[in-house]
């Protein structure tokens, strides 16, 4: 079982004017940058591979020349950054394209139903409406 935190305890202990200072301090400079993602740590790097890529670089070619210089990256990461630097956001274009094709699309209602279940023939004649070929 973990320990109980006395906070009773910390606060006599907490000097809060120096705290005050420091956290003013802090909020005087931009928060420290994490790098999670091929993303973020090629970023820097954007320009020069797209020149690249718009060249005829391919994306195995440009992952075997970043990992020679130490960058351990692999072909589909740099594919997913060219295709994220070049469309925006991956395939929202794509998917915008598709929406509009649908929406322009005119839609016909569908075909009425005859309450009785049954197809009728034009004269009439109470037959089932199936026709042999």
């Amino acid at each position: 079982m973990s320990k109980r935190i006395d906070y009773e305890q910390i606060a006599a202990k907490t000097d809060y004017a120096a705290l005050d200072k420091k956290l003013e301090q802090l909020a005087q400079h931009e928060p420290p940058k994490s790098r999670k993602s091929a993303v973020d740590l090629l970023e820097p790097l954007r320009e020069r591979l797209l020149a690249l890529h718009r060249k005829g670089w391919n994306s195995q070619q440009i992952a075997d020349e970043l990992k020679a210089a130490g960058v351990p990256v692999s072909v589909a990461r740099v594919r997913e950054c060219l295709n994220h630097w070049t469309n925006g956001k991956g395939n929202a274009k794509r998917r915008g394209i598709k929406s509009a094709k649908h929406a322009a699309a005119p839609s016909s209602p569908p075909p009425a139903v005859n309450p009785t279940g049954r197809n009728k023939t034009p004269a009439g004649d109470h037959q089932s409406g199936l026709k042999l070929a």
